[in-house]
């Protein structure tokens, strides 16, 4: 298999001829978040489980019965945020997979959907999409498919309400730019935000439109430092420049569900494809989430 396609500039920025596997025998893997001592945090949906792959490739259950567990990331508090699909709601955790808390789970007095995925602004805040995946049409109770802020106060802010499916989000470096996955729509949305947090009114727009040789939408995304996006698609992982031109796809066996910059240098990516996991070194660098904890003094 070709591990670039469609290379415009790709290949020239990964490091690694082909993705290196790590972990297989999983039912379907998501959420993938880089620990400083070098183990992976991820999910398994569909067998409602969190794991750790250690840096000797040794797999631990982190915990059982999670609600379908998906997008996580770090809180400036130093838990894990992370999103319940089938639980409904935005809980925390200690990093070690204890002291399991429920954060959010209405907006406007009603309950949410089936939250997907979660990011943090630098300034504490946590934005998270809330597409149905997980909720029967008849137990819905809110009729739209949105993306929402929730802020340092734990209020809970509805930002963008016009999504079919909404997915994977990521920022800019500078964090002014708000990219959300529709997948339904097979596009990336880019929104302006603003110091406050909201996003500012009649700044949304198609960034990338997605035309893969398969079935299989933009699900979960990651920029680096120089203000690329990496997006999970069928037949890979797609890159964009900034302003929009795709240099190519890193083609996997499958199509990958979410992805996140690893290592030290964040010069790699862990990429969840169904069953398995795998990494791929780059010549560039991502951007940890900012509330990462520093790695163990040796």
């Amino acid at each position: 298999m070709n591990p670039i396609l469609r290379d415009t500039g790709l290949s020239q920025i990964v490091a690694t001829e082909a993705p290196e596997p790590l972990a297989e025998g999983f039912e379907f893997t998501e959420g993938p978040l880089w620990c400083p001592d070098g183990s992976v945090l991820f999910q398994d949906i569909r067998a409602e489980r969190s794991y750790r792959l250690r840096p000797d490739r040794s797999v631990q259950i982190v915990r059982e019965q999670t609600g379908a567990a998906n997008g996580q990331t770090y809180a400036s508090d130093g838990r894990i945020v992370f999103c319940e699909q089938n639980g409904r709601r935005i809980s925390a955790m200690n990093p070690d997979g204890t002291n399991v808390q429920t954060i959010a789970e209405t907006w406007s007095g009603k309950r949410l959907n089936s939250p997907n995925d979660i990011v943090a602004r630098s300034d504490g805040g946590l934005y998270f999409t809330d597409p149905p995946y997980g909720v029967a049409p008849k137990d819905r109770q809110l009729h739209f498919q949105g993306v929402y802020l929730l802020d340092e106060r734990g209020e809970t802010r509805l930002l963008a309400d016009d999504f079919e499916k909404p997915n994977g989000l990521a920022f800019s470096p500078d964090e002014r730019t708000l990219y959300v996955c529709d997948t339904a729509r097979y596009h990336v949305r880019a929104f302006d935000v603003e110091p406050s947090g909201t996003l500012r009114i009649g700044s949304s727009r198609v960034f990338a439109t997605m035309d893969p040789d398969q079935p299989g939408g933009p699900d979960g995304m990651k920029v680096d430092r120089d203000g690329r996006v990496y997006v999970a698609v069928a037949q890979g992982v797609w890159v964009y420049e900034a302003g929009g031109t795709l240099l190519g796809i890193i083609a996997l066996p499958k199509r990958p569900a979410n992805l996140a910059w690893s290592e030290p240098d964040a010069k790699a990516l862990t990429l969840t494809v169904v069953d398995r996991l795998y990494r791929v070194r780059l010549n560039v660098a991502g951007i940890l989430p900012p509330f990462t904890p520093l790695a163990p003094s040796a």
